[in-house]
């Protein structure tokens, strides 16, 4: 399957680029992203509605050029995550592994402090902080206006283990989300290595119909490793 193939290396792609995050409760409406690498520049829009959240994204360049749209859905509260794939009409249901949040903020030693500038970004004001390590500097620009910013799964598709960023972490403790976020090398005048920056917000009602697979679509499940093995190994 070429499609479900290319959906989970651009899947796996959003998460290494530690772009998975829920709003709080109090927001219902859509929140539309642009992340920016060397290699890909890719829009995403986040659907919300309570502790359920749709990403819906593609690349636009680079090397998932051509790859069909991206589509997951969070559920928060349960702790699960839905891979759709359009081209194939399927889903995958993926658990999402318990956040540590007390490890997060031992991994993430990175302090963020504001340095006093303000800009207006989406229609709304945001807050400059600044955090800096000896291999990076991030720059990012927070609001309180859209609630809580959490990480739904700090790890890939296949149940890998990824720590949160220090921004993550940082936005998180603080209630904050991100409107805005630049990581860099840690020198003077260093080029950006990301850039993600919401560019639209629009706090409208949200159809339920948009947080569950589509009524024609099959659930496709990950074979069991395991009892393949078995039955290649004589006398399994």
């Amino acid at each position: 399957m070429k499609s479900f193939a290319s959906l989970i290396r651009l899947f796996a792609a959003c998460f290494i680029a530690a772009i998975t995050a829920t709003l709080a409760s109090a927001f219902e409406g859509k929140v539309e992203m642009k992340m920016t690498t060397a290699r890909d520049t890719m829009p995403m829009t986040y659907f919300v509605k309570g502790q359920l959240m749709r990403v819906e994204m593609k690349a636009q360049g680079g090397k998932h050029k051509g790859d069909e749209n991206m589509v997951m859905i969070m559920d928060t509260a349960a702790l699960e995550t839905t891979i759709l794939m359009e081209k194939d009409k399927m889903y995958m249901v993926h658990k999402l592994p318990q956040a540590d949040a007390e490890q997060a903020q031992k991994d993430n030693a990175m302090e963020f402090k504001p340095s006093g500038r303000k800009e207006t970004i989406a229609g709304i004001e945001a807050e400059e902080y600044v955090g800096i390590s000896k291999k990076q500097r991030v720059e990012v620009w927070v609001t309180k206006e859209l609630g809580k910013f959490m990480m739904a799964n700090p790890g890939g598709p296949m149940g890998g283990k990824k720590k949160a960023d220090a921004w993550q972490t940082f936005a998180e403790k603080e209630n904050f989300f991100p409107l805005r976020t630049i990581t860099r090398a840690n020198k003077e005048g260093a080029p950006e290595e990301s850039r993600m920056e919401v560019t639209a917000i629009d706090k409208s009602k949200q159809p339920d119909s948009l947080f569950k697979p589509p009524a024609d679509y099959q659930k496709f499940e990950m074979p069991d490793m395991g009892s393949m093995m078995k039955g290649m190994i004589p006398g399994k």
